[in-house]
């Protein structure tokens, strides 16, 4: 069931999270992309890149599940609704990072998604437009 919190920095999410799919697959069953954006509604107002956040979090092995989606940002409810049907529905992590993105929308960022927490990269974007 998709959700979201109506608060001034939306929070909406579908399926798992991360603790409940480790908990149910264990931890190395379990990959989570993530990343830090900052929407082109902060651009003006410049404000602390960090305030916006995407997390998948996927079944490690081949396809890669989409198990959860969690954002943090704006209009995040209409960007989890979005995606809601294609979690029903089986979507992997490949068939996420191959959609072509609507640009300039904050949903973009889901296809952009390609650090894992278990890589240890910087999440954080290279530059204001990545």
């Amino acid at each position: 069931v998709a959700t979201t919190v109506f608060t001034p920095l939306e929070y909406g999410c579908v399926g798992l999270s991360e603790e409940a799919a480790v908990a149910r697959l264990g931890e190395d069953a379990v990959e989570v992309y993530h990343a830090y954006y900052k929407p082109t509604e902060f651009f003006i107002p410049q404000r602390n890149i960090r305030n916006c956040y995407l997390k998948a979090v996927a079944e490690r092995a081949p396809p890669q599940q989409v198990l959860g989606l969690h954002f943090v940002g704006p209009v995040a409810g209409e960007v989890i609704q979005g995606f809601a049907a294609a979690i029903k529905c089986g979507l992997t992590m490949e068939q996420l990072m191959n959609t072509v993105g609507i640009h300039p929308t904050v949903a973009e960022e889901f296809t952009r998604l390609n650090i894992t927490k278990r890589s240890g990269k910087d999440p954080n974007p290279a530059s204001c437009c990545s």
